[in-house]
């Protein structure tokens, strides 16, 4: 149980869930470019291939049903070609002068090599076109992919386009995972580790880089997770985690030919976890600040924070499909996340005149994934989504939608 205080008295939260990494209420695997390294464990399965699929672990799997005899063989490594495609349709009605709502309809594929100079060292090149309905310019979204990554028996780094978007393990009112659509990948520095203690991830995503002639500013994001693991649900009936996170956008640059404010916003969360053994059941509670540091105010709110408690309920079958149902008290007050999803902020990105100071509703989501196994197909998933949601102090009802498809052969290049 943990206190958090609203409107000068005592709100108590009971929990009663969740996994040991610091995931969205939703399971957004399905647009996660998969890692070796398995949130979930306590123990390290490095050197397998991107295909590979671990018994207990719940962060890449989701909890799905896969019986012994079904799992895929595991290997150290191996070169090869690969192409992938997500396929996307989200429809987000909110209904609100602050936030209407936007609708995403659209496909991405990507196509490369990926190869191992050594079993630690692998290099992956390719190209992600991206294409939304309706648009006039075929591709929509034209981008390059190419890193190296490092791994050893205790990390994992990381260089040129990293494991963006879903892959940082932030909770959705800080990190939206619609970045999938707007901004597919991302570039910079990362670096995993984990141990039977903790896990933690840290990055930089150069976003932006300076223009002089045209004034363009850099952007950067700056981020890291740790989740710090309690107790271990093999050894014990429930498992407890406590995971917090740190953001830092920064928009900038120096010798532009017109001086441009510099704008720079902190967001942080602190939570609890817990989940019963068989994983059926996770509830956990988030406190979440925010704070903008910048020189001149640049938003109409200097400080925030806010709450988020989940409580989830999962039942899956021997088919690999799975349910879920997520049940959402949120309240937050002046908190604002340049990267978070709008529904969740008092303002609008590069709008601070949409604003609503108090943000407070509740939803009810529901959640449906499917995982396929056919030859020579490394990763096929379906997912639909219906997220219906209630504004306490508005007295609104909004609702989001979704559909996915994605499957990938051959190993991850990105």
């Amino acid at each position: 149980m943990i206190l958090i205080p609203r409107n000068n008295f005592i709100v108590f939260i009971f929990l009663l869930g969740g996994l040991n990494s610091a995931v969205a209420q939703l399971d957004n695997f399905i647009f996660k470019r998969q890692t070796d390294i398995t949130y979930a464990q306590s123990e390290f399965n490095f050197g397998q291939s991107d295909t590979a699929i671990n018994e207990d672990d719940s962060s890449n799997n989701q909890n799905l049903y896969i019986p012994k005899s079904e799992k895929k063989e595991i290997r150290v490594y191996r070169s090869g070609f690969s192409f992938g495609n997500l396929m996307y349709c989200k429809n987000n009605e909110y209904g609100e002068n602050n936030n209407p709502g936007q609708t995403f309809f659209g496909n991405q594929l990507w196509f490369g090599g990926k190869s191992y100079f050594t079993q630690n060292l692998s290099g992956s090149i390719g190209l992600l076109l991206q294409y939304d309905y309706g648009d006039n310019k075929f591709p929509s979204k034209t981008l390059p992919i190419f890193n190296i990554e490092y791994k050893t028996n205790k990390s994992h780094l990381i260089a040129g386009t990293i494991l963006g978007n879903a892959n940082h393990y932030l909770i959705e009112p800080v990190y939206n995972y619609e970045n999938v659509f707007t901004k597919p990948l991302e570039y910079g520095l990362q670096y995993y580790t984990q141990n039977k203690l903790f896990s933690y991830q840290t990055w930089l995503d150069w976003r932006q880089f300076a223009k002089i002639a045209t004034s363009q500013q850099e952007i950067i994001s700056f981020g890291q997770t740790i989740n710090i693991h309690l107790i271990d649900s093999s050894k014990y009936p429930v498992a407890i985690s406590l995971p917090s996170s740190l953001l830092v956008y920064h928009q900038g640059g120096e010798a532009l030919n017109i001086p441009q404010r510099i704008q720079t916003s902190i967001n942080a969360t602190f939570g609890i976890r817990l989940s019963d053994k068989s994983k059926h059941l996770r509830a956990e509670s988030f406190y979440l600040i925010s704070n903008d540091p910048s020189p001149t105010l640049n938003h109409a709110f200097k400080n925030g924070q806010g709450s988020m408690t989940n409580l989830t309920y999962f039942f899956y079958q021997k088919d690999f499909s799975q349910h879920r149902i997520v049940a959402t008290y949120y309240k937050a007050i002046e908190f604002y996340s340049p990267l978070g999803a709008t529904l969740f902020a008092s303002e609008l990105q590069g709008k601070p005149y949409f604003q609503s100071r108090v943000r407070e509703f509740v939803m009810l989501r529901y959640q449906f994934e499917k995982v396929f196994y056919l030859p020579n197909m490394s990763d096929f998933k379906f997912d639909i989504r219906v997220e219906p949601i209630y504004h306490i102090e508005q007295k609104l009802f909004a609702f989001s939608t979704g559909i996915y498809l994605k499957y990938l052969i051959g190993n991850r290049i990105n």
